[in-house]
């Protein structure tokens, strides 16, 4: 299927100024990763902006674009015959998506909340890599960080409890956008969201949250934000201290 991107596309990108951005700097400031190279051409990309529940992409659609989230929450799924869904991982402004050593996407993308980001031929990225030595090193940290982050998920699901796992969820939340003990961590995904990410139901992930609020460990102002109590304790509880 192909991918259906409803917005207007910007200037199609230059050879010339992927490989001005690419290629490493001289100068102080130079981009160090992945993403700050994306960030770095980020105006010579295709914007678009996607409404909440919007998908972005389907499975095994053609694995063509690179996207890099300017603003918004994208949750990765995958689905079975009968309907039920399987939410891979949560992206975050700043996050990519569509790296992957196949032809078709083996995933969905669907807008949490509303997003914009840029998309990026991947024929580009292809023969970069093939000709700088540093893009190559920046795509093989990409892929090992996902493959590290596939492990620790299995962990999660074939080793944690519910209480674990919610808890072990809450802490990665808080280490991506950079929350500390006692502040509020945003939530953009709804509970059923969650459920369906860890393997839970949502019922499930309502009480243990309630039940997480009743150690102490958090507060929940809203059903979209938690404040971070005691990580001390969500450490102990995943298994991180």
């Amino acid at each position: 299927m192909p991918i259906a991107l409803s917005t207007v596309h910007s200037a199609p990108i230059s050879a010339a100024a992927y490989k001005r951005y690419f290629f490493p700097q001289p100068a102080d400031g130079a981009p160090v990763t992945l993403a700050d190279y994306l960030g770095r051409i980020q105006a010579s990309g295709a914007r678009h902006h996607f409404a909440r529940n919007e998908p972005i992409f389907n499975q095994d659609d053609p694995a063509d674009q690179v996207y890099r989230i300017i603003s918004g929450t994208v949750r990765l799924c995958r689905y079975m015959p009968d309907g039920r869904r399987y939410i891979v991982d949560f992206l975050l402004p700043g996050d990519l998506m569509g790296f992957v050593e196949s032809p078709d996407l083996p995933a969905s993308a669907e807008a949490v909340t509303d997003v914009t980001l840029v998309a990026f031929p991947r024929v580009c990225f292809d023969r970069l890599a093939q000709e700088n030595a540093e893009v190559r090193t920046q795509l093989l940290r990409h892929l090992s960080c996902n493959l590290l982050t596939a492990q620790q998920h299995l962990f999660v699901l074939g080793c944690q409890k519910a209480r674990e796992r919610v808890a072990s969820f809450l802490l990665r939340l808080a280490d991506r956008m950079g929350a500390s003990c006692g502040d509020r961590l945003d939530l953009p995904m709804s509970r059923q969201d969650i459920a369906d990410h860890l393997g839970l139901t949502i019922e499930t992930v309502s009480r243990t949250i309630t039940g997480l609020r009743g150690t102490g460990a958090l507060l929940i102002p809203n059903t979209h934000q938690v404040v971070l109590r005691d990580m001390a304790a969500l450490r102990t509880l995943a298994a991180e201290a």
